[in-house]
């Protein structure tokens, strides 16, 4: 009643607020439908794969021509214009492309909307990044409105099938790509490249990779384009701005970099990987110029914390229309020329800061950067806006990001050994020839000083095979110039021909070590290989010759096909309590290791020992695959390092010989028959191109 009586007694002030509710109302239901049919203009496409386009003209023919050959890619443009919206509007009735109109982004409620500075067409891509997150991406492709995108293979590459190289610089902490890949006699840098490293590159070390050995996850794919890379606005005030429509890049194994190597990333046509999302964000209160440039470097910092790297490749797209150089565009970059070390300093001063996790380090930096006059002073909100969009849309942020930096690998190169990392070999080493400028392989094989003084052990199995006797040596002679053949033949024993009944079947081969060791006792180590393997001896370069090496093994099982032969080891180990107390230790519990033991290398400090053990094995005929490994546990127990290696099996060994290119973790190729002749010339091709002086 009391409520009555107040409602009654100011009949006008009620309808004042009756019909302010009634407007806003109407306000709230505008809206509503507004958005709605904003976002309701195209049903919304969920991928894994995004492709990011902002455009401020009409779609091209390329366009076009993409969506027909594009499957599992989407696109999503955002328009800087909203005078094109017409003319997007027959591309955008496809399903593998949503259109951004100026008012559909508007309207999509992220928060960092009222941040950012539309006046600039890369505020507009930070709304892109987060639709493609939204709507369910692993992978984002950035690609510049002008890239022609000529070959979608270009979007997926991951480089396990190739090789791949690293770069090493001494007294800089860059490396200029392009010099890399470069084809024309141009002395090109990239938009970024510190000033003081320009023609600089023959202090540059290029070295081969295989992609299994590096331990760190590519997070950042950057292509270089062809027929107008990305250059800055010095170079385009030289004499070379005429050649550079018609500079085109070689093809060169794509080149890592690895943790404090910084070189810049643009935005034209760059692939970035899920865990490195949360650095997307383009900076929007500096000029464009700088922008992308110094969002790249900030996210290669932060790979680096993820265990992660940067990968350049030469890309199969190219640019539509030359970029005219404008006079006024170096006095926008200039911040760019004159900033680039004291940005870094900034990145690298916060190392060796603890953090909780990356996001508070994240604004440490933004805000140092701040303070130096390298970004706006709105740019922390702007960056805290856009963690609060990837929350709320569902972005999973990675236990990497959210934890303190995670413990760095020793190196960044895996050796096959999980305690023992080292640099890949100089064997194969790439140079820029002063005479032509192009780049050479240059082979060290001939200057290997530690092969000289490792005897190099050729078992054979059967009777008669010395008929290979010339071409196996002639695969290994210029490389180990020591070597010694096995064979189960009764014949008069030569300098390097030695008779061995026991190496028939290969069974008890082991037994004819002691021998070997008798006769050739001053060895640094002694290396054992079958016939039907062979050895790549370039991936021998830097192993440690301290330690043995064989391959990886299991334990001894019932089930196993060669349980029979080895069975009675038992009985061995019984009658030595120690040496089932070194096993122990060296598997963590009793119980034999079985490995395949067709290739196995043991240094000369523990041959003496190994030759005691095989000994006592021998009398009870044990099988060379239980007796190998057993021994070298008990040796080494658990204070030794080891370094795997893994043969080829089952429907693999049929087609042993395409592993040769093929499959780059094999150090051996098992096995691969030498008295076949089709083998032979495989190999032969296939060490030709190992020694080609030009790629």
């Amino acid at each position: 009643m009391k409520y009555y009586l107040i409602l009654s007694s100011n009949k006008k002030n009620c309808k004042i607020i009756i019909i302010l509710y009634l407007v806003l109302q109407m306000i709230i239901i505008t809206k509503y439908f507004k958005i709605d049919n904003a976002l309701k203009l195209k049903p919304s496409i969920k991928s894994k794969k995004w492709i990011i386009m902002n455009v401020f003209n009409p779609p091209n023919p390329s366009i076009f021509k993409l969506l027909e050959i594009l499957k599992k890619w989407k696109i999503v443009v955002i328009s800087n214009n909203k005078n094109i919206d017409e003319k997007w509007e027959s591309v955008n009735s496809s399903d593998k492309i949503i259109y951004l109109s100026i008012s559909n982004q508007n309207n999509l409620g992220y928060r960092i909307m009222k941040f950012l500075n539309f006046n600039s067409s890369f505020a507009r891509k930070n709304i892109g990044y987060l639709y493609a997150i939204q709507h369910g991406a692993k992978e984002i492709f950035e690609v510049d409105e002008n890239i022609i995108i000529s070959d979608i293979e270009d979007l997926n590459l991951n480089y396990k099938e190739d090789k791949i190289c690293y770069g090493i610089r001494n007294d800089s902490s860059m490396i200029n790509p392009y010099s890399h890949f470069k084809k024309n006699n141009i002395n090109l840098w990239p938009r970024g490249f510190r000033l003081s490293d320009i023609g600089k590159e023959d202090k540059n070390k290029f070295y081969i990779l295989n992609p299994d050995n590096l331990l760190l996850k590519p997070l950042i794919y950057q292509g270089i384009i062809g027929r107008f890379p990305d250059v800055d606005s010095i170079f385009l005030q030289t004499k070379l701005l005429n050649k550079l429509q018609k500079i085109n890049f070689k093809y060169n194994y794509p080149l890592v970099y690895l943790p404090g190597n910084y070189i810049p990333i643009n935005s034209k046509n760059t692939k970035y990987l899920y865990d490195i999302f949360p650095f997307l964000l383009l900076p929007t209160t500096i000029n464009e110029g700088i922008s992308d440039i110094w969002r790249g470097y900030i996210m290669q910092y932060f790979a680096w914390r993820f265990d992660g790297c940067v990968i350049y490749y030469k890309s199969k797209n190219y640019i539509k229309r030359n970029r005219f150089f404008n006079h006024h565009q170096f006095h926008k970059e200039k911040n760019l020329f004159f900033n680039i070390d004291k940005f870094l300093d900034v990145l690298n001063i916060n190392s060796n800061l603890e953090f909780n996790n990356s996001i508070d380090l994240l604004y440490k930096i933004i805000k140092d950067l701040v303070n130096n006059k390298l970004l706006g002073k709105n740019e922390i909100k702007i960056y805290k806006a856009f963690f609060e969009d990837l929350s709320n849309i569902g972005y999973y942020f990675p236990p990497k990001f959210l934890n303190k930096k995670s413990s760095k690998p020793k190196n960044y190169i895996n050796a096959y050994s999980k305690f023992n990392y080292y640099l890949p070999s100089e064997l194969i080493s790439i140079i820029n020839n002063k005479n032509n400028n192009s780049i050479k392989i240059i082979n060290h094989y001939y200057s290997l000083k530690q092969f000289l003084n490792i005897l190099l052990i050729i078992n054979y199995n059967h009777k008669n095979y010395e008929t290979l006797n010339d071409y196996i040596s002639n695969l290994y002679k210029k490389y180990i110039p020591n070597y010694v053949f096995i064979t189960p033949n009764e014949i008069n024993s030569t300098n390097n021909i030695i008779s061995c009944n026991e190496t028939n079947n290969g069974y008890q081969s082991y037994i004819c070590l002691e021998k070997i060791y008798k006769k050739y006792p001053n060895f640094k180590g002694y290396l054992f290989v079958n016939d039907d393997d062979f050895i790549k001896i370039w991936e021998l370069d830097n192993l440690n010759y301290d330690y043995p090496w064989f391959y990886l093994f299991h334990t001894l099982l019932k089930e196993w096909y060669h349980y029979k032969r080895c069975k009675d080891i038992y009985k061995v180990l019984n009658k030595n309590n120690n040496w089932k107390l070194n096993l122990t230790k060296f598997l963590g519990y009793y119980n034999i290791p079985v490995v395949v033991s067709d290739f196995y290398y043991i240094p000369n400090n523990m041959i003496s020992q190994f030759c005691q053990i095989i000994k006592e094995m021998y009398k009870s005929k044990l099988f060379l695959e239980c007796v190998i490994p057993t021994t070298m546990g008990i040796i080494l127990s658990k204070e030794y390092q080891l370094i795997y290696f893994k043969p080829l099996y089952k429907n693999k060994r049929k087609k042993s010989i395409i592993y040769l290119r093929k499959d780059f973790r094999q150090i051996t190729i098992h096995p691969i028959k030498f008295s076949n002749e089709y083998n032979k010339i495989q190999i032969d091709k296939y060490i030709y191109f190992i020694n080609a002086k030009e790629y």
